[in-house]
């Protein structure tokens, strides 16, 4: 951990590799008392943040921007090493991370105001919230984490953040970038401050204490109804799960439609809050379409991570393999038809296509694992009903030809995003991310992420 400018460095618990299932490293668990003390430490520290000018905050994102960009190989090797992702996607992680500090930077200089017209002169203001507690997942460990430190930064805020205890390793990484470029810049160190170890504890005190002014947290929907009950009067947002529906229509481009199908759902061996959950395909192409997903999914090279032909790797922990089998196996029970997959390799899952109906578990839970279920539907009626039939709401696809079909299911979603001829999966980071229902609290995406990272003040002059 990394509280007030020193490291405090610890065996207390393990990190695993999540191909070979060997220690790669030990790290620091934080205690309750020391959590407390990186947050006083970080809001002792509120005014050198909020008094830093706009330019000083760009130039100190940009800075950590270019410092990730010189280590780019190193840094996508940990996520792989960590996290068990493909190299290819890692790399992707690190340009994508690298946009996002840069965005940061950029919005550093865009806290605009507005002026009320009145016989008075009022004026707004976005003043930051104070204490940041970011709470980041293993799924994304390099760019979920950019996504809060970066807009906290931006607004003038103190960061104290607790990466996932599953994949730790390139959050410490990104936390020595930041020591540096702090120091170069002679900004106080006691700006962010970096706690590792159990979300029971480090979490939990991170939630509940009274000098944490907002609480950005990523991860399970469980989770997340926690924070939502203990966090008090702060301000939250809250990135949740998904079981994000792609609806395929018979007038579509199939082969697109199959190749983006393919992508999304076995991005990260699915563990992606936005990956395909479900596929709501018209009965009139569905035989075909099934065929295609079928033989594309069987072509995926399973394994290494750090092997460049990987498609798919391993899931980050036996459990979560065990999970994935386990919910496989109960749709089989409930009249699922496993198309293909269905096989497990300790944490490798291979990719696995299961037709199946509404009312399947499948088509109830966020997977979070290398599946693809299918549901036939007779038209566009029902597969908007099917769509919606869930407790989740964060994005949704639809392929069609026709535009009018294609804003019609835009406006009938319920859900926080849909993407008009692509998976669900698409996201880019200057765009506003986030759900409803049982998907989450606010938005994402560096512009939004500011403004939910500052207060409004209204100034009234009376002339």
């Amino acid at each position: 951990m990394f509280i007030n400018g020193e490291w405090i460095r610890r065996e207390d618990l393990e990190v695993i590799n999540p191909y070979s299932l060997e220690v790669i490293d030990k790290i620091t668990s934080c205690s309750r008392e020391e959590t407390k003390y990186a947050i006083e430490v970080a809001n002792e520290h509120k005014d050198v943040m909020k008094n830093l000018s706009p330019t000083k905050r760009y130039n100190l994102l940009f800075k950590i921007a270019e410092e990730i960009k010189k280590n780019k190989k190193e840094l996508a090797k940990i996520i792989s090493l960590d996290a068990g992702k493909p190299i290819r996607q890692s790399i992707i992680e690190v340009d994508r991370t690298i946009t996002t500090f840069k965005l940061s930077a950029f919005y550093a200089r865009e806290l605009r105001g507005e002026v009320i017209p009145s016989e008075r002169l009022i004026f707004t203001k976005r003043e930051p919230v104070g204490v940041v507690g970011a709470i980041t997942p293993f799924n994304f460990p390099l760019n979920l984490v950019a996504h809060k430190v970066g807009p906290a930064f931006a607004g003038g805020n103190t960061v104290v953040l607790h990466p996932s205890s599953k994949a730790p390793l390139i959050a410490i990484e990104l936390a020595k970038i930041i020591e540096k470029v702090l120091k170069s810049m002679d900004i106080p160190l006691g700006v962010f401050n970096l706690v590792t170890g159990r979300g029971e504890v480090v979490g939990d005190e991170i939630v509940k204490n009274e000098n944490v002014n907002m609480v950005s947290f990523t991860g399970s929907v469980e989770v997340g109804e926690s924070i939502a009950k203990n966090a008090g009067m702060k301000k939250i947002t809250l990135e949740l799960g998904g079981s994000n529906p792609l609806i395929i229509l018979k007038d579509c481009d199939l082969e697109k439609a199959v190749n983006a199908t393919v992508k999304s759902s076995y991005l990260n061996a699915g563990q992606v809050c936005i990956s395909v959950g479900r596929v709501i395909v018209e009965d009139e192409i569905a035989d075909e379409f099934i065929k295609r997903i079928v033989e594309k999914s069987e072509s995926l090279k399973v394994g290494d991570p750090l092997d460049e032909k990987t498609d798919v790797g391993p899931l980050i922990t036996l459990e979560s393999a065990e999970r994935v089998e386990s919910l496989v196996n109960q749709s089989v029970e409930e009249g699922g038809k496993v198309l293909c997959g269905g096989k497990r390799e300790k944490t490798l899952y291979y990719p696995t296509v299961v037709e199946i109906d509404e009312d399947n578990i499948l088509a109830k839970v966020e997977i979070f694992g290398p599946v693809t279920p299918i549901i036939r539907v007779e038209g566009l009626d029902e597969a908007i009903e099917v769509a919606n039939n869930t407790k989740y709401g964060l994005h949704a696809g639809v392929f069609t030809n026709d535009i009018n079909k294609a804003l019609m299911v835009a406006d009938a979603l319920e859900v926080g995003g849909v993407m008009i001829n692509d998976s669900p999966t698409f996201r880019q980071d200057n765009m506003p991310f986030g759900g409803v229902k049982k998907s989450g609290l606010g938005r994402e995406g560096v512009k939004y992420a500011v403004e939910e990272m500052t207060e409004i003040k209204t100034i009234v002059i009376n002339r």
